[in-house]
């Protein structure tokens, strides 16, 4: 039987501050460690990464995510790209719901009761995130595209990254967004979603809700319309 380091260490687990042992090595032999069949060397390679800051580095990232699959690896990976920040960012969007298959296709049934704002399923939407506001003007040019995967995870990040910023001027951007996408439940509902950090939004939500048959959109129409009633109040 395996002994629980060991099973750490096949799934990526490195110990903190090992990395410093290794701070001499070329960018060619990083790049040999985040390529290697060996877990925890991939994890040390994406570790030694992040302070490479070339628009290579951020390359090789990516590619290494795409096809990573142990945990602990993914998260360095993760980590380095999103302290790349700006270098990272037009690569990601690129990438946006092109990594596993996490993403919601349809709206889902069950509803997101909480008052916070939900994590996104991408993994892309997430280093975005953690890249923070700085990533908004670009994601923001992506909700005029016809791509509608791209679409669908922009807003998840936008969203996210707005109701714990507050910034009113995107708003109308995600409203032409919606009426765009008139016929697209399942941007409609992550719009609507979206919307709850803008306090703005209020007066078109209510016209939608009278407006909809959809009785999950309708839900989510009342979660924004309380979050926003919420943050009215406590302010």
């Amino acid at each position: 039987m395996r002994s629980k380091q060991e099973q750490l260490e096949n799934r990526g687990y490195l110990v903190e501050g090992l990395e410093s042992k290794f701070l001499g090595l070329s960018f060619e032999k990083r790049i040999e460690l985040l390529q290697s069949k060996v877990p925890i060397n991939r994890t040390l390679g994406a570790r030694l990464l992040i302070n490479s800051k070339e628009n290579e580095t951020v390359e090789y990232l990516l590619n290494a995510l795409r096809i990573e699959k142990k945990l602990y690896s993914k998260i360095e990976i993760c980590n380095s790209l999103a302290a790349l920040g700006n270098l990272s960012i037009k690569p990601l969007i690129g990438m946006l719901g092109q990594i596993g298959n996490n993403q919601y296709n349809k709206v889902p049934e069950k509803e997101f009761k909480k008052d916070s704002y939900p994590l996104p399923r991408d993994i892309v939407s997430r280093i975005l995130i953690r890249i923070g506001i700085k990533a908004l003007p670009d994601l923001l040019k992506i909700l005029d595209s016809t791509n509608r995967k791209q679409i669908s995870e922009t807003i998840d990040a936008i969203g996210y990254l707005c109701f714990y910023n507050y910034k009113p001027e995107v708003y109308e951007k995600l409203k032409d967004c919606y009426l765009k996408n008139s016929t697209d439940d399942l941007i409609k509902w992550k719009i609507i979603q979206a919307m709850s950090g803008f306090t703005k939004s209020k007066s078109f939500l209510k016209e939608q809700k009278q407006q909809l048959q959809n009785p999950r959109l309708i839900k989510e129409i009342e979660r924004s319309i309380s979050l926003i009633q919420k943050r009215k109040e406590k302010n």
